[in-house]
């Protein structure tokens, strides 16, 4: 006799009970990433509110400085990696928190733009990009 078979005997004997349904509690979508700039920190926060009710800006729970909403898809350099910081910093000042941008190609469409590297990259691309930049109050 199979496992299955035998399972299925004891619990109608009753001694095996069913198992109970899992209820999976619903919370917010995603979670946001809010960067300090200051202390070179980011960190995850979720909203029970629509994702763009999200707020721009927050107190960072370390140096109680200002965090920026860099959105999900957001990924924190390493706190060491000043060139990295510098550039983060320098796109959010001209209003580029890592919302996707897209670029028409001629005529197959729009594609997603990739941020970039280094700063000297931002440079550029900031200057390219100026038309697609948000404003938000540091």
């Amino acid at each position: 006799m199979d496992k299955q078979s035998r399972m299925e005997l004891r619990r109608k004997v009753g001694l095996r009970d069913l198992p109970k349904p899992q209820v999976k509690i619903l919370g917010p979508e995603y979670a946001m990433s809010f960067a300090c700039l200051n202390c070179k920190t980011s960190n995850m926060r979720h909203f029970d509110k629509a994702p763009c009710d999200y707020p721009d800006t927050m107190e960072c729970p370390i140096c109680n400085g200002v965090a920026v909403n860099l959105g999900r898809h957001f990924k924190p350099p390493k706190k060491s990696d000043d060139a990295q910081w510098k550039k983060v910093k320098y796109l959010v000042e001209h209003g580029f928190v890592f919302q996707t941008i897209y670029e028409q190609r001629d005529d197959s469409g729009y594609y997603k733009v990739s941020y970039p590297r280094s700063l000297a990259e931002a440079k550029e691309f900031v200057a390219k990009y100026k038309d697609k930049a948000v404003s938000i109050a540091l």
